[in-house]
């Protein structure tokens, strides 16, 4: 590891869980200096200048129709609106600013076009800058750190129960006796606002933050994540014991967890203060106040966005099935950006079975072939879940105008 360099190991894992059919949580791993999509394990050596990433979990809410797309859409728009904003704004703003805009575009959606009960989501996300972590939240998805021999929740869950316990109204042990105790008090896409609560915490050598759905929180307690996370041999490991066990305990929901180990000599060692007075509370989520509409988003980033939902431009998608072979499958896009690209797909393919498509893009989201009628890219799949329908919702990030494996490197 080169000296004055900040080390980032980093994990994730989601899983359908044991009772549902489709997977309504989405992570995402984003490497902002580049605004390039980070692998599900890697390790990220950065100077203390460029170490900026983003790391998010979100999930779609229990009972609303097209969860899925909800959270696709929640944590892609997230990304979008980071990657767009000038880095010399303060993160503050722009992770604001960004929690805001993923709520425009799901409601929008909502108010456009969306079935009854529309699309919603709960989002956590963690901006790593320099040497301290910013953490934003909707709902219950949540964020952890471990430093030392300490755990401690950074987010606190925007539910009935969650507001009870922070005013000391109720503890922990009394939640499962208080109906409606877990009702999230707002989510991405169920209102015109969202109160985006902000907190910021300086790293130091050794510490752990980890995002996570409630399909893990509710099943693990928080001793339970801290010894799993310091005790196994690596993150990955960690990652998916975590996983296992909220299954071997019930798996009713679906399991998300992202797992970031920070070090480097550029980082303070322990300064043993308590977790809770090195904390600072940036904007917070307040039930009894009036949520109105912020400028902050329309300030940085206008009143558009440069997602297509919804669009249902056809495509033609080429890959290979094992049984099959080679394929030619029409579809219809859900989803679209100068990135990537959501459409649901009638037969199963892994990872590294696509290859290209073909698509009547809109010239102002290609990155080439601006007059070609119809645009054709290489592509590598980022997320594959099957749906109760049968089809399979597909993700794809668009890599290149020629195939990778041909192209001289």
């Amino acid at each position: 590891m080169n000296i004055n360099y900040a080390l980032t190991d980093i994990s994730a894992l989601t899983d359908v869980g044991l009772i549902r059919t489709n997977n309504e949580d989405s992570f995402l791993l984003i490497d902002l200096a580049s605004g390039k999509s980070l692998a599900d394990s890697c390790q990220v050596e950065r100077a203390l200048a460029e170490n900026q990433l983003l790391l998010v979990v979100s999930d779609g809410v229990g009972g609303s129709q097209l969860g899925e797309l909800a959270s696709e859409l929640t944590v892609l728009s997230l990304r979008d609106a980071l990657v767009t904003m000038d880095k010399k704004l303060p993160i503050c703003d722009r992770l604001t600013a960004a929690v805001e805009q993923a709520n425009f575009v799901l409601w929008t959606e909502n108010m456009k076009n969306a079935p009854v009960g529309g699309m919603k989501a709960t989002v956590t996300a963690i901006v790593i800058e320099g040497d301290k972590a910013y953490i934003a939240t909707v709902g219950d998805s949540r964020a952890y750190i471990i430093r030392q021999e300490r755990i401690k929740q950074l987010t606190t869950d925007q539910t009935l129960a969650g507001v009870l316990i922070s005013r000391g109204i109720l503890t922990p042990q009394d939640i499962d006796r208080q109906p409606r105790s877990n009702m999230i008090l707002q989510a991405i896409g169920n209102a015109q606002a969202v109160q985006v609560a902000v907190s910021a915490i300086d790293l130091e050598q050794g510490d752990y933050l980890l995002l996570c759905s409630d399909g893990l929180s509710n099943k693990l307690s928080d001793q339970e994540i801290y010894q799993i996370a310091t005790s196994t041999p690596n993150l990955d490991h960690a990652c998916s014991q975590m996983v296992q066990t909220a299954k071997e305990r019930g798996g009713e929901d679906n399991i998300t967890i992202v797992v970031a180990r920070v070090a480097g000599d550029v980082l303070p060692t322990s300064k043993r203060e308590r977790l809770t007075g090195a904390m600072q509370q940036l904007n917070i989520f307040d039930p009894y106040a009036e949520t109105k509409k912020s400028q902050n988003r329309t300030r940085l980033l206008g009143n558009t966005s440069n997602r297509k939902v919804g669009a249902r431009i056809p495509a033609e998608v080429r890959g290979i099935n094992t049984d099959a072979g080679n394929f030619i499958e029409q579809c219809e896009i859900l989803q679209l950006s100068k990135a990537d690209a959501s459409f649901l797909l009638s037969r199963p393919v892994n990872t590294d079975d696509l290859l290209h498509m073909s698509l009547p893009m809109p010239r102002e989201l290609r990155m080439f072939d601006f007059d070609d009628p119809v645009y054709r890219v290489y592509v590598q799949v980022r997320k594959i879940s099957r749906q109760a329908s049968g089809y399979l919702l597909v993700r794809v990030a668009f890599i290149s105008k020629e195939n990778p494996e041909t192209v001289d490197t």
